[in-house]
């Protein structure tokens, strides 16, 4: 594809000397920084937000602090920030998550986030970003590249070569116990090898190297600590599996829930809704792909929230 500004601007590995200005390309995309105080939102300088509070407004891309935290944790567990530069500024930013998800993926290369500064966008950055993720996924042997996208840019990655495939359905279910069998296993010493391979079939909204990146990214901000990150390893109907879950402080108790595993999408489900169940834990978000769903729904006490499209691009036939 062709670009209106690749002249004098280059893309390369990002480091942690690189989070002052890659949250400067993020916070180009708030209009309005305020504080809320009650039902009120009163403007505020950014300067006089606290870490926490800027969180708030897109994670831990809106501060210098939690940014350098981020990028240390993405370089630790091998995942591969990249920043688009003009003039030595940073203009765009990406992120790539490579893993091995099994057979319907491979070996993957998802795009966690594309973000351009915005007064920049239209120029043919993010374009650029995206041809290096594939042609770094190329180099790195991926069979896909994927990427979840909010409805408004899905015209522009179809333009970049993807295609949307398959539907996610999102369900709010009640917990209870469900005949499944379930059998504790230990932790293991590394999560990236225990689900190397694969499948995921619930709870996969982004990818899976992206999801267990998720669970190692801990920042101690007290938004980010409002909600706990729980994880266990099981065997669901004979086969390992990882469940892990996000738990929030609401009343009643509620989850969002994440499976690695073998077992299928309906014992899937149907172990993490059991687990939860028994912790007193009363409602469950759970993503499914769409044909999984309307083969089980009729088993399960949940209601459709919304769905998602995912977009892929196959490198290998």
């Amino acid at each position: 594809m062709a670009h209106k500004e690749d002249k004098g601007m280059k893309i390369r590995h990002a480091g942690l000397d690189d989070a002052a200005g890659i949250c400067d390309v993020h916070k180009s995309h708030i209009e309005r920084w305020y504080r809320k105080l009650g039902a009120e939102h009163v403007d505020v300088a950014y300067k006089d937000l606290s870490i926490g509070e800027r969180w708030g407004f897109g994670g831990p891309w809106m501060s210098a602090e939690t940014c350098s935290v981020h990028l240390n944790n993405l370089l630790l567990q091998h995942q591969f920030p990249f920043v688009a530069l003009d003039k030595d500024r940073p203009v765009g930013e990406t992120e790539f998550f490579v893993g091995d998800e099994g057979p319907h993926f491979g070996k993957t290369l998802h795009i966690g986030l594309l973000y351009v500064l915005k007064k920049r966008s239209g120029h043919g950055i993010g374009s650029a970003l995206v041809d290096k993720a594939v042609r770094f996924a190329t180099d790195q042997g991926c069979d896909t590249v994927t990427v979840a996208s909010a409805m408004a840019n899905v015209g522009f990655y179809e333009k970049c070569g993807f295609t949307i495939e398959g539907r996610m359905v999102e369900l709010e279910a009640s917990t209870k116990e469900y005949d499944v069998d379930i059998v504790k296993l230990p932790p293991p010493m590394s999560l990236w090898a225990f689900t190397r391979g694969l499948p995921m079939p619930v709870g996969r909204y982004q990818s899976s190297a992206f999801h267990v990146f998720e669970q190692l990214d801990q920042y101690a901000v007290p938004e980010f600590m409002d909600c706990r990150r729980d994880r266990v390893f099981v065997k669901i109907n004979g086969h390992p599996s990882m469940l892990a879950f996000t738990r929030y402080d609401t009343v009643p108790e509620r989850a969002d829930v994440y499976g690695w595993s073998e077992a299928g999408a309906e014992a899937v489900a149907k172990a993490a809704l059991t687990l939860l169940h028994k912790e007193g834990v009363r409602y469950a978000t759970i993503l499914l792909d769409g044909d999984d769903y309307y083969a089980i729904a009729d088993s399960l006490d949940a209601a459709v929230k919304g769905s998602r499209g995912s977009l892929l691009r196959r490198l290998r036939k």
